[in-house]
């Protein structure tokens, strides 16, 4: 019976309760959000609005223990915030907002990418992360070290108004030896790379230019581009981006290559950003995974600090999961509806009985905090 319940919870888990009948089309909803500050919940309204105009789904997680089988059955929006106004705000006695925004929402990347307002509106519920570029190009054409394709990518990104970290920053990190692996693929190097100069995003991919033989009087040049985002506080790789290719001809060889290369790396931003914007917009509409390292802890403290998280004190606690104890640090994954810096808040500002702590750290979406003694 058990086994039957858990297959059915595992495979089971879209059931749709509710779908606009302009599915596909821009939306205005209203959306109501609660939080400790003004832009919790600001955030929290951004996400009903979604859920009141484009729908929900009801999902199922079922989580095994060696003593219970834990069912948690959540409502998960999808769609984006193009843009919206507080229309509504107060202040209750106990010092919790409630905020009311009138909102344009919807289901459609495209209407995103296209609307520099709408792609801001999301970057700055994400706190405006900053990218690294690192592309390491192959020139078989000149056979000389380029880096066409990176070019265009910091372009383009610029642009469109991410906030990217200088390319000479980057590159001042050259005689450290996590730059090398980085630039040669290596995921566990990037992220410290990243760290370094304040990045929370870093993508690392590979370049490669060739010719395709002669058209006429003419060389076809040809650009393949591969790449990888990586998260840097966690070291997760959010996506693994498509092959991108270009194919362009000219007179010239070289700038044949270099028109494949800028084709290839146009085709390869324009994927990225769908990567970013899909995943960015299910923690807006949803949660975020926000990751919580505890030192000076002993097993009684590690478990009494799950059972804090796991009992929702701090508003926007959607669920918690201790990971590991070693040599005094504790690590926890939190899925919290809201920004990193209001979860860090919130825990500021309350404790479980019989253990004292304080925050000492976030960047990204990691917090850092140290038992008091």
């Amino acid at each position: 019976m058990i086994i039957s319940r858990i297959i059915f919870k595992k495979y089971a888990i879209a059931l749709l309760i509710c779908f606009s009948a302009l599915y596909g089309q821009l939306q205005v909803a209203s959306g109501t959000g609660y939080g400790l500050t003004k832009d919790a919940a600001t955030e929290q309204a951004k996400r009903d609005a979604v859920e009141q105009g484009l729908g929900a789904y009801m999902t199922s997680n079922t989580t095994v223990t060696a003593t219970s089988i834990e069912d948690n059955i959540y409502s998960k929006a999808q769609g984006f915030v193009k843009s919206f106004k507080v229309i509504k705000e107060s202040q209750g006695p106990d010092g919790n907002w409630e905020i009311t925004i009138e909102a344009e929402v919807t289901d459609m990347i495209d209407q995103v990418m296209a609307d520099e307002a709408a792609l801001q509106t999301l970057l700055n519920s994400m706190n405006r992360p900053r990218i690294i570029f690192m592309v390491r190009e192959q020139n078989l054409i000149d056979n000389t070290p380029t880096d066409f394709a990176e070019t265009k990518l910091l372009a383009m990104f610029y642009e469109k108004g991410f906030d990217v970290v200088d390319r000479q920053m980057v590159q001042a990190l050259k005689g450290d030896a996590d730059y090398s692996q980085a630039l040669g693929g290596n995921v566990s190097a990037a992220p410290k790379i990243a760290s370094q100069l304040g990045a929370e995003i870093i993508v690392i991919g590979t370049a490669k230019i060739s010719s395709g033989g002669k058209i006429y009087n003419m060389t076809s040049g040809q650009a393949d581009i591969n790449a990888k985002i990586i998260r840097t506080d966690t070291g997760e790789i959010l996506a693994v981006v498509p092959q991108s290719r270009g194919k362009k001809p000219h007179i010239s060889p070289s700038t044949a290559g270099v028109n494949a290369a800028n084709q290839a790396a146009e085709a390869m931003g324009k994927n990225i950003i769908t990567q970013l914007i899909t995943k960015w917009s299910t923690q807006q509409s949803n949660f975020t995974k926000v990751f919580i390292v505890l030192t000076g802890a002993d097993f009684m403290s590690y478990m009494t600090f799950e059972s804090f998280l796991k009992a929702q004190t701090v508003s926007g606690i959607r669920n918690a999961y201790a990971k590991s104890l070693t040599d005094g640090v504790a690590e926890y994954e939190v899925e919290f509806e809201g920004k990193s810096q209001a979860l860090a808040m919130g825990l500021s500002q309350t404790s479980p009985d019989g253990l004292t702590f304080k925050v000492t750290g976030l960047s990204g979406n990691r917090i850092t905090a140290q038992i008091v003694q």
